[in-house]
């Protein structure tokens, strides 16, 4: 009977195509920094048409719980979330999802918060924003980049570093908040696996990327993706209508891995976790580009691959049409060039 139980859950999940759309915000209505800024019209814009268009905006943490606990997600329904605390964020978007009863996240780099830098929100300014369903989760104490291990650091010294910014950013919740944060946005979004490990160890059940893409019940809580909204391209209608139509796409086997690579991979791709049910892949580098690539028999999507890469981080990609809903799905993975 277990048997047939699994089996039937296991065909359940296979035809299951719903994703959530986790956003990603930082600046709203700030001018001087127009690559990580969203006009206020624009953000207006955007939340009256989630607003008129049935869409459900979820709490961060039921959609990790329906992930944990493999449960369908909703159908149009999308999380969002601001990375670094800006002031603006209070006075600016506060008063917009304040006024449609949208929850949120809020990711902080705590030492900005703890020595009042200007740009960003006071305490009492975010315990405001905790009475309207606003979160506050960790995004590091100082907020480093904490991939890449400068060349004389032991592995040790440089665990015990990124330890010690995520212990400090605990700290802070906990004196101040009187909780332990349950997520953490990575700075910048650059990561490796020493990175993702070691925020497993520090007792983070959820860590979001900056990978673009949407989230299903089969997205691994340590590389949860998020959409960017925000510069001149990336905050126009056109772009949020668009990615808020992606799906997540399940694979099994990244091809190189996520994290820091020795040499550059002359084969690069993934293995679909379910290959009959997609069309017209791609794979996507960014030093590449996009290259047109089949599915093979065994379920793999590869480009070979003969460039050496010249860049310290490079994101990969796979996309791939749903024969079924005929939306883009994808997926997007981070690996670090130590070559």
């Amino acid at each position: 009977m277990k048997t047939i139980t699994a089996l039937v859950f296991a065909l359940f999940l296979s035809c299951q195509t719903y994703a959530t759309t986790i956003l990603i915000y930082h600046k709203i209505g700030d001018n001087r920094t127009p690559t990580t800024n969203v006009s206020i019209k624009q953000f207006k814009q955007q939340m009256r048409y989630l607003h008129n268009n049935g869409y459900k905006v979820l709490e961060l943490k039921q959609v990790v719980n329906m992930i944990k606990n493999n449960k369908k997600l909703p159908k149009k329904s999308v999380v969002l979330t601001f990375d670094d605390g800006y002031r603006t964020v209070y006075k600016n978007a506060f008063p917009v999802i304040k006024k449609y009863g949208y929850p949120a996240t809020v990711f902080l780099p705590t030492e900005a918060i703890e020595k009042r830098y200007p740009d960003y929100m006071t305490l009492n300014q975010i315990k405001t924003m905790m009475k309207y369903d606003i979160d506050f989760e960790s995004h590091s104490y100082s907020h480093p980049r904490m991939a890449y291990k400068p060349k004389n650091w032991t592995n040790k010294r440089y665990k015990e570093w990124i330890m010690g910014e995520l212990t400090k950013s605990m700290e802070f919740f906990k004196k101040h908040f009187g909780y332990k944060p349950y997520a953490f946005a990575i700075p910048y979004g650059e990561y490796n696996k020493t990175v993702i490990d070691t925020a497993k160890r520090a007792g983070f059940e959820a860590i979001l990327t900056q990978d673009p893409g949407s989230v299903s019940v089969y997205t691994p809580l340590y590389l949860i993706p998020r959409e960017p909204i925000l510069g001149k391209y990336w905050s126009t209608m056109k772009h949020f209508k668009d990615v808020l139509n992606e799906e997540y796409l399940p694979i099994n086997k990244k091809i190189p891995d996520f994290g820091t690579i020795k040499k550059t991979p002359t084969v690069i791709g993934a293995k679909l976790t379910f290959p009959k049910n997609y069309t017209n892949c791609g794979v996507y580098v960014s030093e590449l580009g996009w290259k047109k690539a089949q599915i093979g028999s065994n379920g793999l999507v590869l480009i070979k691959n003969t460039k050496k890469f010249k860049r310290k981080k490079d994101r990969i990609a796979i996309t791939c049409v749903d024969k079924n809903t005929h939306k883009i799905a994808v997926n997007f993975w981070m690996i670090i060039n130590d070559n």
